[in-house]
């Protein structure tokens, strides 16, 4: 007769405790090894109790089988709250290249490559921020059309 073996880490599926997902072995008399995941219900179609639920809750134990859950559901939770770090440091990345490129289109403006203020410049430069740097190229940009203009009424 064939042996049938549940896997230990099988788990629950749902926080009802109705369903159970497992993988069950069987080896054949011959040797053959079938491997199979299944999702176990607590009862069958016709509302009676299954008999692999049963044996499952016999062989591994409903305590074992809400450890496995429970371990499950952390990792779980581990593994989304990684894959939200991640977006967010690539969001991060993406925004400094962002500042970055919008820094050298600034310093790319005539006004501001031929300005004689180095204050404004060096705060250029330091902005944390694309509005910042808007800010200041917006400030450099006024001051060089007032040091044109009074070089134009003198």
């Amino acid at each position: 007769m064939a042996e049938r073996k549940w896997a230990e880490d099988s788990f629950f599926e749902g926080f009802d405790k109705n369903r159970i997902t497992t993988i069950l072995t069987i080896t054949e008399d011959d040797g053959k090894v079938i491997k199979q995941q299944l999702l176990v219900n607590k009862l069958t179609d016709k509302g009676n109790a299954n008999p692999d639920w049963e044996e499952i809750m016999a062989t591994i134990g409903e305590e074992k089988i809400t450890e496995n859950t429970n371990l499950r559901n952390e990792k779980k939770v581990k593994e989304r709250e990684a894959i939200e770090q991640e977006r967010i440091e690539k969001e991060k990345v993406a925004n400094l290249q962002k500042l970055f490129e919008t820094k050298i289109q600034a310093f790319e403006i005539e006004a501001i490559k031929n300005s004689k203020n180095r204050e404004l410049k060096a705060k250029l430069r330091k902005a944390a921020n694309t509005v910042e740097v808007y800010i200041y190229s917006m400030m450099i940009v006024m001051e060089e059309l007032n040091n044109e203009k009074r070089q134009e009424s003198e």
